[in-house]
């Protein structure tokens, strides 16, 4: 059953049964998560809407192998390039176990199964918070390691954020990026960086699709009366952050991931959480009223 946490002018409605997606998060009423195809869409085709978690890894991976995996690309859902895309697809509506419930607070977890260790045969868990509070929403995700290997740790989430009634040439933004990884016309790291600007304004026709590894402070959504604030950082487990905001959409996306793509192949940013070890990665949404 879907859980809805409610605090102040807040409120957000999470899917445990289906793969743990954020599927609303409204202020005053008006829905601040792009919608897209909504769910039939995301469980037919891990096509994101709302906040999806990209697990057990985020974004593309070069090829059907990594390390000494082999996938089988029968089984393994590719994105519009046809390379391995967010794990597969193999969590995409999977069941979750709710472990505690409140008026602001919602934990709930998934543990490693057999078509999880098929395409990441590390065992693990999986364990997401969800805390509202009257100024935003936190979102808290622990990897521990289960078993006897340690765990790379890759996963990552993909919120979509908009505001109500607002239209992408009225849709003011700040993106205080710095570095970015370049990628290939696959969307893969080359191994290059490159140091950028990007002038707060209208998103307008700007067409986003990079990855960073340097920031400096908050990603800002302003219009309609209101600013939406997403924060993370690599201090919090999250060195990566994505952005994406294809023309003709009214919704950015700013990604939190614990490696860029493809580091299960490269291994370049990869962590590993030892036996026994918890991975804690946290991003935070602030909503508020302004003039």
């Amino acid at each position: 059953m879907p859980v809805t946490l409610r605090c102040g002018d807040l409120e957000t409605t999470w899917l445990p049964e289906h793969g743990m997606v954020g599927a609303s998060l409204r202020h005053r009423g008006g829905e601040l998560l792009g919608q897209r195809g909504g769910l039939d869409a995301y469980l037919a085709k891990g096509s994101a809407f709302g906040i999806p978690l990209l697990a057990p890894w985020a974004n593309r991976l070069d090829g059907l192998r990594y390390g000494d995996v082999r996938l089988d690309a029968a089984t393994v859902k590719g994105g519009d390039v046809g390379l391995p895309k967010d794990g597969g697809g193999v969590l995409v509506g999977r069941e979750w176990t709710v472990r505690e419930r409140s008026e602001h607070r919602l934990r709930a977890a998934v543990t490693a199964d057999e078509a999880l260790l098929a395409v990441f045969p590390f065992p693990h868990e999986l364990e997401v918070t969800v805390e509202l509070r009257g100024t935003g929403l936190e979102v808290i995700t622990v990897l521990t390691a289960t078993g006897d290997a340690p765990v790379p740790v890759a996963f990552g989430w993909h919120p979509l954020f908009t505001l109500p009634g607002v239209r992408r040439d009225g849709l003011q933004v700040t993106l205080p990026v710095s570095r970015e990884l370049v990628l290939d016309d696959r969307g893969i790291p080359d191994g290059r960086r490159q140091t950028v600007v990007i002038a707060p304004g209208a998103l307008d026709e700007r067409d986003l699709d990079a990855e960073y590894d340097g920031w400096d402070g908050d990603v800002v959504l302003r219009g309609g009366g209101r600013e939406l604030r997403v924060r993370f950082a690599a201090a919090d487990g999250y060195p990566i952050g994505h952005l994406w905001a294809p023309r003709g959409e009214d919704f950015l996306a700013w990604e939190p991931m614990t490696a860029p793509t493809n580091a299960l192949v490269s291994g370049v940013g990869l962590q590993h959480a030892a036996p026994g070890e918890r991975y804690t990665a946290t991003f935070s949404v602030a909503v508020r009223s302004i003039s």
